[in-house]
């Protein structure tokens, strides 16, 4: 039985939110059928890199999602549309002392793919590493909030937080936050998830077979797995048309009217809240000027994106990770819209002058492209020259993305808002891809978590998005609808807020 401290499991959902998701026509069946075992399952996606490696605290990209899905297992899993927190390693938790105090018992049997019992030493080296000294991983915010870990007993441990946060155990859903052996050091991708690693091309694709010590006895139907890397959105579109793939990741939108017109095809759009942006870094000149950061909000012509880049399918965003199908969207706050006079103005008096380099790339999808190119030319109407850079894919996320002064980024869905807060713009997370940093801001989400008030707490997120709005490093013109691709042969697929089945389509699906 999972217990919940002084939250009820509704009282928890409610604030996690449930965002919409929407299915194109034609609609699927999901579950008409009997499991049964067989088969080879292909996904294609994007994110990956020559330089990748199977170390979790690099993983940050949709490619690695995936893969952390398919091969890892983390404590808790956020499943379907509604993120419903489900247990993973974890078979139940329980939170008290305002959310400081967090008891993790594990599921009993659980095995690596080398045979090794999974235990509570297991899970606090985990969590560890991605706090250590020379770690980049976008989880590094979460586990850095952890005080202690004790393993009480082989099953269970005990995690005490240097603040309460009656989030946590959403906070270790996230992928990167896998659970691998004690002591490791090579990260040869030995997980204890449901699939065993037997290739590994970085850049190119991961082989991976059933295996059969799998905790979970009613998962994993098919007996491989090949995670393509996909990056080239054209080339996932047609490896799907094809049939080479049967799970298509980020399909563009300008493509989903011909694609769900094939016979064995069905194309799901989620309404979660994945976006493309652009990072503006503030710590380092030109960035650094607020003036300059404000005036590049301003110049953007968000229902222009919304129109031209994603086909009408999606919803305007206003410069924070938060959707406004969300509960938790700042409704009461000044939207940023295009207004070339005000963003000349505000360029003018932050000094600027001369071209600002823009990197962006296929690997943060297609639109990330697009938007770039449209972006330059609505700033031009405001006086500021933006040149597009088009950066190689391959190398992307560990030479560009958080490094480059001015570049394009993407962020899929987290279960909670305020895990998408904390790793991408609390200060000193490497997640922290803009480089922002402010005091109020980190504040008032240290203060949400622990507030049991609903209203109170989301006064204090609502500050937190006034904030970043009008004074952070990222520019989110817009939410666009994610569409993936699933063939009709593939059946058990359940949709989640985050790309195939919240990454972890390959222990779900069976063949018809």
């Amino acid at each position: 039985m999972q217990h919940w401290s002084s939250l009820s499991r509704r009282g928890f959902m409610s604030i996690v939110g449930t965002l919409g998701l929407i299915a194109a026509a034609p609609r699927m069946g999901f579950a008409q059928a009997a499991p049964k075992r067989g088969g080879t399952l292909a996904i294609g996606v994007e994110g990956a890199s020559t330089g990748d490696t199977l170390d979790p605290r690099t993983f940050n990209s949709p490619y690695w999602a995936v893969a952390s899905g398919t091969v890892f297992s983390t404590l808790v899993e956020a499943h379907g549309p509604a993120n419903e927190l489900r247990p993973g390693l974890a078979k139940s938790w329980e939170g008290s002392n305002g959310g400081k105090h967090w008891v993790f018992d594990l599921v009993e049997g659980a095995t690596f793919h080398d045979g090794r019992p999974v235990t509570a030493t297991d899970v606090i080296y985990s969590l560890k590493i991605h706090d250590a000294e020379d770690s980049r991983s976008n989880s590094r915010a979460i586990a850095a909030a952890i005080g202690s870990m004790v393993a009480e007993t082989p099953m269970r441990v005990v995690i005490e937080l240097k603040e309460g946060n009656y989030f946590f155990p959403a906070m270790v859903s996230n992928y990167p936050l896998c659970i691998i052996p004690d002591g490791t050091t090579t990260f040869d991708g030995i997980g204890s998830g449901p699939y065993k690693i037997t290739r590994f091309a970085p850049g190119e694709a991961i082989e991976a077979a059933r295996y059969d010590g799998y905790f979970k006895k009613d998962a994993a139907w098919v007996d491989e797995v090949v995670i393509l890397a996909a990056n080239d959105p054209a080339a996932r579109a047609s490896a799907f048309q094809s049939g080479q793939i049967q799970i298509a990741s980020g399909l563009d939108t300008r493509t989903a009217a011909l694609l769900k017109a094939l016979p064995g095809k069905s194309l799901i759009s989620l309404r979660g809240s994945q976006f493309v942006g652009f990072n503006m870094r503030a710590d380092i000149e030109p960035f650094n000027n607020p003036d300059l950061r404000l005036a590049l909000k301003f110049a953007i012509d968000r229902k222009d994106v919304l129109k031209r880049v994603y086909s009408g399918m999606g919803r305007i965003g206003n410069d924070t990770p938060i959707p406004p199908n969300d509960p938790l969207f700042a409704t009461g706050i000044a939207q940023n819209s295009y207004d070339p006079e005000r963003a000349r103005a505000l360029y003018a008096k932050s000094g600027h002058k001369g071209t600002l380099r823009l990197s962006t790339s296929d690997a943060a999808t297609a639109p990330a492209v697009d938007m770039a190119v449209l972006f330059k030319e609505h700033a031009a109407r405001a006086g500021i020259e933006i040149e597009v850079v088009r950066e190689p894919a391959d190398g992307y996320w560990s030479n560009v993305w958080g490094q480059a002064p001015f570049h394009a980024t993407v962020w899929g869905a987290r279960p909670t808002a305020d895990m998408i807060l904390t790793t991408a713009y609390s200060t000193g997370s490497p997640g922290n891809d803009s480089h922002w940093s402010n005091t109020a801001f980190d504040t008032a989400i240290a203060a949400a978590r622990v507030e049991p008030d609903q209203a109170k707490r989301q006064a204090l997120y609502v500050e937190a998005q006034s904030l970043l709005s009008s004074d952070g490093g990222v520019i989110i013109p817009v939410f666009g609808d994610v569409i993936e691709g699933v063939s009709s042969e593939v059946q058990g697929y359940v949709p989640g807020t985050q790309p195939c089945a919240n990454y972890r389509c390959a222990e779900q699906i069976w063949f018809a």
